[in-house]
């Protein structure tokens, strides 16, 4: 099953997140607006990884209060899953 999500992220500096997902497997993950280099990084170690994990591994990152970027992507994935 193939699906694109567009993610519109709530309380940190990114606007949204795309992604594909693709049989529970993360492809081509984009921030919008964001720390760009921290935004890049986590996009790029998420490539080819399984929402599953990506969950495991990013859910509760804090860096605005209780909040991150990489958090805001767990929680669009865990609704995507």
């Amino acid at each position: 099953m193939e699906k694109h999500v567009t993610f519109k992220t709530q309380g940190v500096c990114s606007q949204k997140i795309d992604f594909d997902l693709v049989d529970g497997i993360v492809h081509n993950v984009v921030f919008t607006g964001g720390c760009r280099g921290n935004t890049q990084g986590v996009a790029r170690l998420a490539e080819g990884m399984s929402a599953e994990e990506i969950i495991k591994r990013c859910k509760g990152i804090e860096c605005r209060g209780n909040n991150s970027c990489p958090n805001q992507l767990a929680l669009a994935l865990e609704q995507n899953i």
